[in-house]
C-alpha cells in the first residue's frame, strides 16, 4: 500500500508537472489558474493509471 502512495504521488508530480508546463507555453492565451486545474486534473488520471492498470497491463504482457 505504501508503494502504491509513493507511484501515486510521484506519478501526479511528474505528470502533472510536465502538463502544466506544456500546457502553459503551448496556449496563446497564458492562463496560469487554466494551466494549473488541467495538470491537476491529468495528473490525478494519469496517477491512477500508474498505480491500477498499468501494473496489470505489464503483467498481462510477460505471460506471452
Amino acid at each position: 500500500m505504501k508503494q502504491k502512495a509513493i507511484t501515486f504521488l510521484v506519478g501526479f508530480l511528474v505528470y502533472g508537472t510536465l502538463f502544466g508546463v506544456m500546457m502553459y507555453y503551448t496556449e496563446a492565451e497564458r492562463d496560469f489558474k487554466k494551466a494549473l486545474t488541467s495538470a491537476a486534473f491529468f495528473g490525478i488520471f494519469m496517477a491512477l493509471f500508474e498505480v491500477y492498470i498499468s501494473p496489470k497491463i505489464k503483467k498481462y504482457f510477460v505471460k506471452k
